[in-house]
């Protein structure tokens, strides 16, 4: 397996675009990733590196990483092929050094598993994470309220929902961050909210596209409203607009220790795809 530094997105979308297609469940994540770089060049600053395991003319392998975010690997095919460790060492002769590597597990693991034997970091596994797809919406109980998109009367609101969430799901974020994320899904209409006689109780938002999906994600209900079905609206009436728009299917990605989540995507229509397993580096 050769490897090779892509420069861009679009150089990586020209070589590996069919490829993660097929991948489904396994390659959405890099794929919607790809296309906001295409999209907004600068999303992550200049702290971008794309790299491609190649074998006899064909991507094998493709990571990504997108500033401090772990990075992110998906193969296309036999794991046997890819060789890791060359991966590792490419990785290593561009100056960066993860914090932690993620993808589904049959890719991740041995993904890993290279960076301990080559690079010597000692490899944890930080979260397990299901990956859904959702073709046709099962309408749940409809609560009292409405399905709106979100307005710059809500963004205080939710950017602090934005800085909880990251809490919950142990990725912490800041404030200004969580800004410029609703500021900039808000401007796409891809924020959208269940609004209950004028108080907004509930969020969720479309964070990345490939041709044929549209990932939801930043799904937040207080505390104190949990259990009363805001959350499971919002996301029914965003997945039946994605789909309406003319997506294939919608995606998510739940944490593996949460029944509850599992259980409320599973009844409007979410069906687990693949299991993807995110591990730290420490060096």
């Amino acid at each position: 397996m050769m490897v090779i530094r892509l420069a861009d997105a679009d150089r990586a979308l020209a070589e590996v675009a069919d490829s993660l297609a097929a991948a489904g469940a396994e390659g959405e994540l890099s794929f919607g990733i790809l296309r906001r770089l295409v999209a907004e060049p600068d999303a992550w600053g200049d702290e971008v590196v794309i790299l491609a395991g190649v074998s006899a003319g064909n991507p094998v392998a493709l990571v990504t990483m997108t500033g401090a975010h772990p990075a992110l690997i998906v193969g296309f095919g036999d794991p046997g092929s890819v060789g890791f460790g060359d991966l590792v060492i490419a990785m290593l002769e561009t100056g960066r050094r993860p914090e932690g590597v993620n993808g589904a597990r049959r890719w991740s693991e041995p993904f890993a598993r290279a960076w301990t034997e080559i690079a010597g970091a000692a490899a944890e596994v930080r979260r397990d994470v299901r990956a859904f797809e959702l073709r046709e919406v099962r309408r749940p109980r409809i609560p009292a309220g409405r399905f709106r998109p979100a307005t710059a009367g809500d963004h205080d609101l939710l950017e602090r929902w934005t800085v909880a969430f990251g809490a919950d799901i142990a990725e912490p974020t800041t404030h200004a961050v969580a800004a410029r994320q609703v500021a900039r899904l808000a401007a796409e209409s891809d924020l959208a909210v269940w609004d209950l006689d004028g108080r907004v109780v509930s969020m969720a938002g479309v964070v990345r596209r490939t041709p044929r999906s549209s990932t939801i994600a930043l799904v937040y209900t207080p505390p104190e409203l949990r259990g009363r079905g805001f959350a499971s609206a919002v996301v029914a009436e965003l997945s039946q607009r994605e789909l309406d728009a003319g997506q294939q299917l919608c995606s998510l990605f739940t944490d593996v220790a949460n029944p509850t989540s599992n259980h409320i995507y599973a009844e409007i229509g979410y069906e687990p795809k693949c299991d993807f397993r995110h591990y730290s580096l420490e060096w």
